[in-house]
């Protein structure tokens, strides 16, 4: 049985497309298909029997979606996040053998059922907020059989209609798992042939941390490499801590987003916009590390820009994208409009995911109504709540 509904009295719908911003407008859902969106003065003829839902002049947006977040991991973080309030760095503590390797050994000490249950209650947060797409990251194991289940427990959390779709990018690359101290190209070479098992787990995109102190461009290659020839989708961690060449390595591969990018410069610009490659950007996290990544260069250069919150138990919290897209605002300097369709739009491009993130005929009816009649309201509030969700 076809299943149709309308939503009518929008007082405006934010399509994040070609559609722009409609007023007094309306949709209509069809097989959680958007079938119609437009004013409601065009709504087509034969939809009586239609279940009809009044907005009552509410906003109407996409779903939010959050590019890139590192959701999967055991114990906390919050004696070093009181360090560095405290002045220490990023790069000292992780020297001191807190920041990623503390949570590997917290995680690796944590069974997989308390991991799923953990993560599964972050996912219901964010649908809650009204994010209707997630990507997942693993990468706080850091050996072959701790990140295949880690790719399995998202990828099983994946098909549960009650949560928000959940995109799964293996991150073996994240560090250098502890038995593999001092030997960094030993361990990517490890790493490069568990490739084909994530795939098979359910994993859609790779990832790597291309960074000082983390992975070189030369090994960053080889990896992206080998997950690329496994069939999986090349991300990348770039340029947050020193400019090291991870940009210019995303345009080299074309991969689908390089992220963070606090330290880029012009000419990293031009080449991830000649390349496709998204710039996602994570304005908590930069906050929390005191820099903010430069945008405007990044506008000027062409490249497409997609936000999220970088949810990891190191630098972040949250699981509201509201609140992200209110500091892309306040923080990185970004126009409302420019912020809402970099986290809907723009994570649908960062995730190469073209049947969501924006609102028109044909695409997924991830809707998101809001508790406020403009999306001015979202630079306003900090955090703005749904009124209604609709998930496909």
């Amino acid at each position: 049985m076809t299943d149709v509904f309308v939503l009518r009295s929008i007082g405006r719908l934010f399509t994040s497309g070609t559609l722009g911003v409609i007023e007094d407008a309306a949709l209509v859902v069809r097989d959680g298909r958007i079938d119609y969106a437009g004013p409601e003065a065009g709504l087509p003829a034969g939809l009586g029997d239609a279940e009809a839902i009044d907005l009552e002049g509410a906003l109407v947006t996409p779903g939010l979606i959050d590019a890139h977040t590192h959701p999967l991991y055991g114990g906390n973080r919050f004696a070093e996040i009181a360090l560095r309030s405290s002045g220490a760095s990023y790069s000292e503590i992780a020297a001191a053998g807190g920041g990623i390797a503390s949570t590997v050994a917290a995680t690796r000490a944590t069974s997989s059922d308390v991991l799923a249950t953990g993560v599964r209650e972050r996912l219901q947060s964010w649908l809650a907020g009204g994010t209707t797409t997630v990507e997942t990251k693993t990468g706080y194991h850091l050996n072959g059989p701790g990140e295949i289940e880690a790719v399995r427990i998202l990828a099983t959390l994946a098909g549960d209609a009650s949560l928000p779709s959940v995109e799964v990018t293996w991150l073996a690359g994240h560090g250098v798992g502890p038995e593999f101290a001092g030997d960094p190209d030993g361990y990517i070479e490890e790493a490069c042939r568990w490739c084909a098992r994530a795939k098979e787990a359910g994993a859609r995109h790779a990832d790597v941390f291309c960074d000082a102190g983390y992975f070189t461009v030369a090994q960053s290659r080889r990896l992206l490499g080998a997950a690329a020839s496994a069939g999986l989708l090349p991300r990348i961690h770039a340029d947050e801590l020193a400019r090291t060449g991870g940009a210019m390595l995303a345009a080299e591969l074309g991969c689908s987003s390089a992220d963070h990018l606090l330290l880029v410069d012009e000419l990293d610009a031009r080449a991830l916009a000649a390349s496709g490659v998204v710039a996602t950007l994570a304005p908590v996290t930069a906050l929390a590390m005191g820099k903010t990544p430069p945008v405007a260069t990044l506008l000027n250069a062409g490249v497409s820009i997609a936000l999220s919150s970088d949810h990891n138990p190191g630098t972040c919290g949250t699981t509201s994208m509201s609140l992200v897209v209110a500091l892309a605002v306040s923080e990185l300097g970004l126009s409302v409009g420019q912020a809402l369709e970099a986290a809907t739009a723009g994570g649908a491009a960062s995730l190469r995911l073209s049947d969501r993130g924006r609102i028109d005929v044909g695409r997924r009816a991830d809707l998101v109504a809001w508790d406020a009649d403009h999306e001015g309201a979202f630079a306003w509030s900090y955090g703005l709540q749904p009124r209604q969700i609709w998930k496909t």
